[in-house]
């Protein structure tokens, strides 16, 4: 039997899982039968970044999968019962995702070793040996819902997609101030270290945030589209062309977001192992003409839904996870 204390912890785990902003939706409860709920903290919703809550189902998977290697490890199986498509509010505030029942024994999975070591990286990447481009490739090729682009034609093709599909929609008044709600541009902010994207995340010195957060929070963005500099602003080509490669993540169209967000934590773990981080393009599955364009260049396999596109290659260093108290995590039954 699983108690509130053992709970937190194993949910301090769990929440080392990405989410979509740093948002860290999902949230942890015992319902007093043996189980554990794991539930989506709607007041972290992205209204508008994410009006159909898919992305904040994906979040809840990946933490799921971070709950289920974290009983294992300790040697505890689960039965899991994936409850998004449902559609059910435990509480106001909060939808159900899923149920998870222990159940017999289990070993921890490899990839569970990586959970500390995955992280994302966005800046410049340091350059790859070539054995390690060549594992990376091989992996992604013996796999059914990743598809492998490198050399510098696919960059470039990815990165100018990826270029014009962020300016469409950065374009969005209201997209930018969601986002810019989300970013913690001053050590200051009451939850620099917890939650949200901070200046260590967004490699961004003090000044730089400043800048970007009076450009992104105002009509000056309007301006400078207007005189054509926005193009520059949101510009990642520089930083895309560095990387190993990309990682194109399809899954089943129709798939549960909990299903889908606990592959993409293995996903993204697998490719940890080699030493590498990761940077989501995930507005290349987001916006349809890019979604589409990535599809017939790479050849998603038909009846797959592109879910996110990721830059990969080794960052000069690891960087600080910013998470939220397990206190917070957890709520009572």
């Amino acid at each position: 039997m699983i108690d509130i204390a053992t709970l937190k912890t194993l949910a301090a785990e769990a929440n080392r899982a990405p989410s979509t902003h740093n948002t860290q939706p999902t949230r942890f409860a015992l319902d007093g039968a043996g189980r554990t709920l794991v539930l989506a903290d709607l007041s972290r919703r992205l209204a508008v970044g994410d009006p159909t809550n898919r992305d904040m189902g994906l979040s809840c998977g990946a933490a799921l999968e971070g709950l289920v290697m974290a009983l294992a490890g300790r040697g505890i199986g689960a039965e899991v019962e994936d409850l998004w498509p449902a559609d059910i509010l435990w509480r106001p505030g909060y939808r159900l995702a899923a149920r998870l029942t222990p159940s017999g024994t289990a070993s921890a999975p490899d990839l569970a070793a990586y959970t500390e070591k995955r992280f994302t990286w966005r800046g410049l990447f340091s350059p790859a040996a070539s054995g390690t481009l060549a594992a990376l490739e091989a992996s992604a090729l013996a796999k059914d819902d990743v598809t492998f682009a490198g050399g510098k034609d696919a960059l470039a093709f990815i990165a100018a997609r990826n270029d014009a599909a962020s300016l469409a929609v950065m374009r969005e008044r209201a997209f930018r101030d969601e986002l810019v709600a989300w970013m913690r541009l001053s050590p200051n902010h009451p939850a620099y270290r917890s939650d949200g994207l901070n200046l260590d995340a967004l490699r961004m010195g003090r000044l730089e945030g400043a800048v970007a957060g009076k450009i992104l929070a105002s009509p000056l963005f309007s301006l400078a589209d207007r005189l054509g500099l926005a193009a520059s602003l949101v510009s990642e080509t520089a930083k895309t062309m560095t990387a190993a490669a990309c990682l194109l993540f399809h899954r089943p169209a129709g798939e549960s977001p909990v299903s889908t967000g606990r592959a993409f934590y293995r996903f993204w773990l697998d490719f940890t192992r080699f030493g590498l981080a990761g940077w989501p393009m995930a507005v290349l599955a987001d916006v349809p003409a890019a979604a589409e364009a990535m599809g017939q260049r790479f050849a998603v396999p038909a009846g797959h839904r592109l879910i996110n596109v990721l830059r990969v290659g080794p960052a000069p260093f690891v960087t600080t996870k910013y998470r939220l108290p397990a206190e917070e995590l957890v709520l009572d039954g």
